[in-house]
């Protein structure tokens, strides 16, 4: 007796079901983690998670969430990036095996969409993901906020500079010497022979 062959998209959903599973897994671990005041370990199995299935919008939410709490926006930045990538980039396999599994569907669909401005240029469905607007909207405000902070910081120090040169503390070395050349000045002054006073009055003082 032959033995029955499975349909291909029937091997792909089975193992995208378990990687389902074992992503939601690894979540409920992380979850279990961070509750329990271990950041560092809840990350981890956070990232293992979306590993298995980049699809799992909840892991991506919760590492947003625990870098957004330590103030690493720089480190929020990368991960939206990543998460948005990896994420869309999941939706579209899902719509292409869709697809294949679906083709006269999808075929006499095709058309109507593509009048409708409703496929990408690859062919496949705009996904307007209200997720991925969510991290997008989350992505330019931190991105903003990033920029602002640089620009505020760059100037203070540029006018502290220009304050620092036009006003120079006098050291003790300066003022004595602006003493010591006043005082030279005034007694040079003292010493000078007065012209309209009498010669022999100018010798007699002397």
């Amino acid at each position: 007796m032959l033995a029955r062959k499975r349909h291909p998209y029937f091997n792909f959903h089975q193992m995208a079901r378990k990687k389902n599973i074992q992503s939601k897994q690894q979540f409920d671990s992380g979850l279990v983690l961070e509750k329990s005041g271990d950041i560092p370990g809840a990350l981890k199995f956070y990232g293992k998670s979306v590993t298995t299935d980049p699809s799992n919008s909840h892991a991506w939410n919760r590492q947003m969430i625990l870098h957004r709490k330590s103030g690493s926006k720089e480190e929020e930045v990368k991960l939206i990036k990543t998460a948005i990538t990896e994420y869309q980039n999941a939706a579209k396999l899902k719509h292409q095996e869709w697809m294949n599994e679906n083709k006269e569907k999808a075929d006499s669909t095709r058309e109507l969409a593509e009048v409708l401005g409703l496929l990408e240029p690859s062919g496949l469905p705009k996904n307007v993901d209200a997720i991925v607007e969510k991290w997008q909207t989350r992505l330019y405000l931190l991105e903003y906020r990033i920029k602002n902070s640089r620009k505020k910081k760059t100037p203070a120090k540029k006018k502290a500079g220009v304050e620092s040169k036009k006003v120079k503390p006098k050291t003790d070395k300066s003022i004595a010497k602006s003493v010591s050349k006043n005082v030279s000045t005034k007694a040079a002054k003292n010493n000078m022979p007065n012209k309209n006073q009498p010669n022999d009055q100018r010798t007699k003082d002397d």
